[in-house]
């Protein structure tokens, strides 16, 4: 072995780096869920037909002799190891695969990026820079060895088809069955039509049942709040204690549904009032699209509201400075909008802890006080995202940093009670979608298919019963706009809830733009109706359940409105020009 390539050799440090790599992403991943070893080996075979392609391109350096030939090679290896190591790395922080053909809208915000960097991160870094200069004389045992390898992750690629479970899928680094499907699938893709979106437009309306008390509300967003971590709600040991005491001050609602898997789509479906799903004519950038349709807030705003949002992140990031401004919110603030927060110093997505924000919320509700208009707030806290990072010098761990935002969360009510809020004002406190980890065995044994969309919800006021639990289907997307049936027992919020797969740019083409999952009330949300929504029409992926006819409805009207809206916008910029 030596350290600098002859005209013949093996890239064995690249080589070496991309298991031990992939071994490192099994282990986390197969921790996280509270698995086995063979499902260890099963996360590493879901990688293996990407390996695979990395090994060919090594046992090639090993024959070619052409010098042009072999550094065109070589620097297709260090693209292929380096997409692969960033991949896994926002994989394991998001659980999410890398959007890297969107890369140019994350490099206006390297604090966020580099929030999300850790000590392995760095070590990995090191060790990929020092596998780069690890060679192997291509002699015949080597190329044997490069052969053996091969073989042997082909024959792990191929067992990990048969036996890995459908839900850990996603996290294959490159899917052939998946790619093979979607090249199958080119149908054509027709928006609506005029006659459609006049049928559609004639329908009903769904408008916000806000109290006839006109109570100030503070929509409370903590992010990643999840069901499962809360013994009150899942039944399941867990860390939120703080909030389990919490829930003795109001409603507890243990079915409610989050519409989306990100803060984005979180965002969209709290604040606009519909589940972000994607509609013909539309970009794949939510943010943009969903900012110009007629929103919830917006009624709120009409019904003589103030509306207001508040955060500690960055508002730049990937746009919401734009959504915000488009749902015509009366003041939003961030990091940078707020003396305090902007000044202080910062813990995890480049952003203040929630201590800042909590501070900035109670001025804002006594200054709101005063004034004689009723009033949302949103609040949306980030001091509970990953990589946990503890805000005052704990341990950086889940049980750590969770038990540090309950206490906050508990001071913050209590302040809130001290200061008369309650006396006609309600506090809704939810998450904006559930932790971005891999979904365990204690969750799809608890809440069966639709454990990924599962958040808790917590409805605080002087009208509402305390220390009671509600167990009715309820989503994010209907919250504002059914907040005066909470109190109605015997009234139907959401029963049949709607889950909004993410999609993102992968390999340059776009995923699952077009896929969403529905659960049903009466078999507690434990199966999953698949469909896809390819341009004017409704595809039922599996079987179809029997509201199905009126489910289709309610998509075929939000999602033809919303083009209506999209094409009268770019018709109008057309004219402008």
């Amino acid at each position: 072995m030596n350290l600098r390539p002859t005209h013949v050799s093996y890239p064995l440090g690249l080589v070496l780096f991309v298991l031990f790599l992939a071994g490192y992403k099994a282990v986390i991943l197969t921790t996280d869920i509270g698995a086995d070893g063979f499902t260890f080996l099963l996360f590493v075979g879901l990688d293996a037909f990407y390996l695979s392609l990395i090994l060919v391109a090594a046992l090639l350096q090993a024959y070619i002799r052409p010098k042009w030939l072999r550094a065109i090679l070589w620097l297709l290896l260090i693209f292929m190891t380096l997409l692969y190591l960033v991949d896994s790395f926002v994989l394991l922080a998001l659980d999410e695969h890398a959007g890297l053909f969107e890369i140019s809208r994350y490099t206006p915000e390297w604090g966020v990026i580099l929030s999300f960097f850790n000590l392995f991160t760095y070590i990995f870094v090191l060790l990929f820079l020092l596998s780069l200069f690890v060679f192997a004389k291509a002699t015949a045992r080597v190329k044997k060895f490069g052969f053996v390898l091969l073989f042997f992750v082909l024959f792990t690629a191929g067992s990990s088809v048969i036996f890995t479970p459908g839900p850990l899928k996603p996290y294959a680094m490159l899917n052939p069955q998946q790619l093979l499907e979607e090249a199958g699938q080119q149908q054509s893709v027709e928006s609506y039509s005029a006659r459609e979106l006049e049928f559609y437009a004639g329908l009903d309306q769904h408008v916000a049942q806000i109290p006839v008390s006109e109570p100030d509300i503070i929509l409370l967003i903590v992010e990643s709040l999840s069901s499962i971590n809360s013994e009150k709600v899942s039944s399941t040991p867990g860390f939120l204690s703080g909030f389990d005491e919490l829930a003795e001050e109001g409603v507890l609602f243990r079915n409610f549904f989050a519409n989306h898997q990100a803060s984005e789509g979180g965002l969209i479906a709290l604040l606009a009032g519909f589940p972000p799903m994607h509609f013909p004519t539309a970009s794949p950038y939510m943010f943009d699209e969903f900012a110009v349709q007629a929103s919830v807030v917006s009624e709120y705003q009409q019904q003589g509201y103030f509306v207001e949002f508040l955060t500690n992140a960055d508002l730049a990031f990937i746009g919401l400075d734009q959504f915000l401004s488009g749902l015509g919110i009366d003041r939003s603030r961030g990091r940078d909008e707020v003396d305090a927060m902007r000044n202080a110093p910062r813990v995890v997505q480049d952003a203040p802890s929630d201590t800042y924000l909590y501070r900035e919320a109670l001025r804002t509700v006594e200054r709101q006080k005063n004034l004689d208009q009723p009033f949302l707030l949103t609040i949306a806290t980030t001091s509970t995202h990953l990589p946990y990072t503890h805000p005052e010098g704990g341990p950086d761990t889940p049980e750590a940093v969770w038990e540090w935002s309950m206490q906050q969360l508990l001071s913050f009510h209590q302040q809130l009670s001290a200061g008369g809020f309650f006396d006609n004002g309600i506090l809704l406190i939810t998450g904006d979608h559930r932790q971005m980890r891999p979904v365990t065995a204690a969750e799809i044994e608890r809440y069966g298919s639709s454990a990924r969309a599962r958040v808790p919800l917590l409805v605080i006021g002087k009208t509402y019963p305390h220390g009671q639990t509600d167990d009715r289907f309820f989503q994010q997307s209907d919250l504002l706009r059914m907040l005066d049936r909470i109190n109605q027992s015997e009234a139907s919020l959401s029963p049949y809830p709607i889950w909004v797969e993410r999609y993102n740019r992968k390999y340059g083409r776009i995923e699952l733009i077009n896929r969403l999952s529905v659960f049903d009330e009466t078999d507690k949300g434990c199966h999953e109706y698949r469909l896809e929504v390819p341009g004017n029409r409704i595809e039922w992926l599996d079987e179809q359940p029997g509201f199905a006819r009126r489910l289709e409805t309610s998509i075929h009207n939000q999602r033809s409105r919303h083009q209506l809206t999209r094409s009268s916008l770019n018709h109008q910029v057309g004219e402008s020009h």
